[in-house]
């Protein structure tokens, strides 16, 4: 008879507690960074993605990318993300990615004082300033829409790319064993461009 030998559907690997970690962990990150209260800027696209990301079951995808750069970071190695990974503030708060995609703005790392302006495409471009409070500013955002992520009805898996440096890589995969489970990992790779 007909079988299929991949069934159909997705099966993400479950975390519990996932969607509320990922809200803490941004929340709490979002506010070290902007202060409390939010900026409405900040807050309308932290809560736009954690909505799509949650409502869409992708939560534990973003906690075990959260836990695998913690560690290595931990253990003293720079992780590098690639891809369409750079346009989600949540991975910029979980430090998934050091792409900040919010709009271009100065912000001040002592007092808190967020300033969003349209002068320049990019954060990076912006001239250097000083705060009211007489420390210098950090110019960041880099426009970047969330759709380039999880597409335009926001329901495109997401795809998060990281690369660990090779000293570490075999410590990484014992890690994931160590969350999920002997049984529950399978590595695979390639080795000379052989599947």
């Amino acid at each position: 008879e007909d079988i299929l030998p991949i069934p159909d559907g997705t099966f993400p690997p479950v975390i519990e507690g996932a969607e509320e970690q990922l809200k803490d962990i941004t929340y709490n990150r979002a506010i070290s960074i902007y202060g409390n209260p939010l900026p409405n800027i900040v807050k309308e696209r932290l809560d736009k993605e954690l909505n799509s990301i949650i409502k869409n079951g992708y939560a534990v995808m973003y906690i075990i990318a959260q836990k695998l750069v913690w560690k290595s970071l931990e253990d003293g190695y720079l992780v590098g993300s690639r891809g369409s990974v750079g346009s989600s503030f949540l991975a910029y708060l979980c430090g998934i990615s050091e792409v900040n995609p919010l709009p271009p703005h100065y912000r001040c790392p002592k007092c808190k004082r967020v300033v969003f302006t349209n002068d320049v495409a990019d954060g990076f471009d912006l001239p250097k300033k000083q705060c009211k409070c007489g420390c210098k500013m950090v110019s960041d955002g880099h426009n970047v829409p969330f759709q380039t992520f999880v597409g335009i009805g926001r329901i495109k898996p997401p795809d998060i790319d990281l690369n660990f440096s090779g000293d570490i890589q075999l410590d990484i995969h014992d890690f994931v064993r160590e969350i999920f489970g002997e049984e529950n990992v399978y590595r695979a790779g390639t080795i000379g461009t052989l599947g």
